[in-house]
């Protein structure tokens, strides 16, 4: 997948989503026509499918941002602006990259499970039985989003929001290493992220992985969307 390609605009035809349910023409992108779905259920999986780009291209924007904020040490500068231009970036990062997900769940129980008349709130994932909404899904794209759903990647992604939204903040720690006595005299500089694994340990990472989960998000819900193109015209 091209995740990224540098000066691709809308005019050029490109879009880095490479979304499957968007039609390029002219400049512009259009909704593609649902094949069984009427006005009253359409206009609301429009809007839901708009807010999961809109979602994504944020946490692209705010990975972006925080990989920038990390890229030297916090007490160069203003210190205390960079720490905590560090800390919004990385949490609005999480927010907006899970955030994603739930709106696609939101896609496809308009797709899928119209019939059943779920309110908002009450289209989720049930990790150990089937709900209803579930159970409407197509077997193979079913069991695709279960499989993701175990991997590891968006274990932590999840735990990342979780802790950001729910519970403090996401913990970072950095290093610098030196020849000199001065702020900008460092060879090497660090930024790490941690989260709690299975036994309550603390784990750590390199702030760089942020970028390999956004490319993780943005094919999981690619692939879906491709799956999802099947009812569509």
């Amino acid at each position: 997948m091209k995740l990224y390609k540098k000066g691709a605009t809308m005019s050029d035809g490109e879009d880095w989503l490479q979304d499957s349910l968007m039609e390029i023409g002219k400049g512009t992108f259009q909704f593609r026509k649902a094949k069984s779905l009427g006005e009253k259920q359409y206009n609301p999986w429009r809007s839901f499918h708009f807010a999961t780009r809109l979602k994504l291209d944020g946490a692209d924007y705010f990975c972006r941002q925080l990989l920038g904020a990390a890229s030297r040490p916090d007490h160069l500068g203003l210190p205390l602006l960079a720490h905590r231009q560090l800390k919004w970036y990385l949490d609005a990062f999480f927010f907006e990259l899970m955030s994603a997900y739930d709106t696609l769940l939101q896609e496809l129980n308009i797709v899928y499970a119209y019939d059943l008349d779920l309110k908002p709130d009450n289209v989720r994932w049930n990790n150990k039985n089937k709900n209803k909404f579930m159970e409407k899904l197509p077997e193979e794209l079913l069991e695709y989003m279960e499989k993701e759903r175990r991997k590891e990647w968006f274990g932590k992604v999840r735990s990342y929001r979780n802790t950001a939204t729910h519970h403090y903040l996401v913990p970072t720690g950095h290093y610098t290493a030196g020849w000199g006595g001065k702020p900008w005299d460092y060879d090497e500089h660090g930024v790490s992220i941690y989260y709690l694994d299975n036994t309550g340990e603390a784990q750590e990472e390199k702030i760089g992985v942020c970028l390999t989960y956004l490319k993780n998000m943005v094919e999981h819900v690619h692939q879906v969307w491709k799956e999802m193109a099947q009812e569509f015209q």
